[in-house]
């Protein structure tokens, strides 16, 4: 792939495909995070912060999500996880965009600067992704950008069983962008990372 050029399309999706059994139930990305304002409500003015302005929403159950003012998908493939969400946007986005930017729903302390260090490190590599990281160990493969051209192949691995989102960068050669703060990328996935959270903020 060559470098791609600094008008590029990029649109966003947030995958919201989770249960939340862990938070009994209760959709991640309508979390209240500060005078009423969700996790989403947030999600979205970062990503407009960031210059990208065609967003959806990835989820099955579109109840929660249907006052936020933008489009909500369905996985093609129910039931594998979020690669089934980075499948669908890849595919919903395909006559749209040029490229996608993923964002999970349960992240309140993601900001404009994190989309926008992703987004310019996508366009200035000649890799097809790239997704975040904060230390050798520790990927963040949801938050990340494919180019529209990985449809096809994402499609084809979880034909194959691929069920990994880590798994399908890997294949595909995507790069690493190097983060130094780990809180940024908290995800809230139970009630122990609420209070974490929470704790962080007080």
């Amino acid at each position: 792939m060559t470098e791609k050029s600094k008008n590029y399309n990029i649109a966003a999706v947030i995958l919201a495909g989770g249960n939340a059994r862990r938070l009994g139930g209760i959709a991640k990305g309508t979390i209240e995070i500060n005078n009423g304002v969700s996790i989403i409500d947030k999600l979205i003015k970062e990503l407009v912060k960031a210059d990208i302005n065609n967003i959806v929403i990835s989820a099955n159950d579109s109840k929660p999500y249907q006052d936020y003012g933008v489009q909500i998908i369905p996985d093609i493939n129910v039931g594998i996880g979020p690669i089934a969400g980075i499948e669908s946007g890849l595919k919903h986005f395909a006559d749209q965009s040029d490229a996608v930017m993923f964002i999970p729903c349960d992240m309140p302390n993601i900001t404009a600067k994190e989309i926008l260090a992703l987004k310019d490190a996508f366009i200035k590599t000649k890799a097809s992704a790239v997704f975040a990281k904060t230390a050798d160990f520790l990927w963040h493969p949801l938050c990340a950008v494919a180019h529209g051209n990985l449809k096809k192949e994402i499609s084809s691995a979880i034909e194959h069983g691929q069920r990994k989102i880590r798994g399908f960068w890997q294949q595909v050669n995507a790069m690493a962008v190097q983060f130094s703060d780990e809180t940024v990328f908290l995800n809230i996935n139970n009630p122990t990372d609420m209070n974490r959270w929470q704790g962080a903020e007080n």
